[in-house]
């Protein structure tokens, strides 16, 4: 069990609501969200070719087609999620311009064809398409087959070079007659088929997935922040501080790492004996 707090200087943050021994599971969570290639073809269609004539600012497509995935057919409930997580104000690689263009594209090509969640704007503005995307950018998750997964409370979690958590990548069973997925079960008391969980004679199934799980490295106390590492393996993690926070930065993640073993090789490096 894991619970969302502020922390002074840091703002949202993921805490665990028990101790937990090395090992054991600290959270189950199922997805919120999922933006999938295949749930609006058109959409990524012409964001590649808008991506392969002019390359978007991040590299990729994702985060454009999860945030416009996302308007279009989110429930109301992550809608609001999205809208409210964590978005550096400071990183302005996404333009006004960039935004603006697949704008005027997605209204050209027809495909604004639904009204954004019931009870929120009815029209996609650049300014809520510039949140969107960066809300995805910086809080979504890779799921298969190139498709981006928003989760509620693991994404409030931060990025440490001494993670106390694991991430563990949930499964279940996808049921190709009917569409239902058996899966685990969080606990919020959801399941990841939300559906007939019973076996039938003669079903066939495929992988999908379920969800994400944090499962403890050591022993995690009380309020004790819960962390993972955001993108370093276990190579980089074993490098000195300069490292880490290089090949953060070249992997996207335009902070300067502070977690508590970062600050005290630094101070270590500045005041040597």
């Amino acid at each position: 069990m894991a619970v969302v707090r502020e922390i002074a200087g840091k703002g949202l943050c993921l805490l665990a609501a028990e101790d937990f021994a090395a090992g054991q599971m600290v959270l189950r969570e199922q997805f919120l969200f999922q933006s999938r290639p295949e749930d609006h073809p058109a959409i990524s269609s012409l964001l590649e070719t808008m991506h392969e004539k002019e390359p978007f600012t991040f590299g990729h497509i994702r985060s454009h087609r999860a945030a416009i995935s996302s308007w279009l057919t989110a429930s109301p409930t992550a809608y609001a999620v999205l809208l409210q997580k964590y978005v550096p104000r400071d990183d302005h690689r996404l333009s006004a311009e960039e935004v603006g263009r697949i704008l005027t594209e997605l209204k050209r090509g027809g495909l604004l064809f639904k009204e954004g969640p019931a009870g929120t704007e009815s029209e996609l503005t650049a300014q809520i398409l510039w949140t969107l995307i960066m809300s995805w950018e910086y809080n979504g998750f890779a799921g298969t087959n190139q498709s981006l997964v928003m989760y509620d409370k693991i994404s409030r979690a931060s990025h440490s070079c001494a993670p106390n958590c694991e991430v563990v990548t949930l499964y279940g069973l996808h049921r190709s007659q009917d569409g239902t997925c058996l899966g685990e079960d969080f606990e919020d008391g959801a399941s990841a088929g939300k559906t007939n969980q019973v076996l039938r004679q003669g079903d066939k199934f495929d992988r999908c997935l379920a969800g994400l799980a944090f499962r403890a490295k050591v022993a995690v106390k009380q309020l004790d922040e819960l962390t993972f590492s955001y993108c370093l393996t276990e190579e980089d993690l074993a490098q000195d501080f300069q490292h880490r926070r290089k090949q953060l930065q070249l992997r996207g993640w335009k902070f300067l790492c502070q977690c508590s073993r970062c600050l005290e090789e630094v101070h270590e490096f500045l005041h040597p004996n």
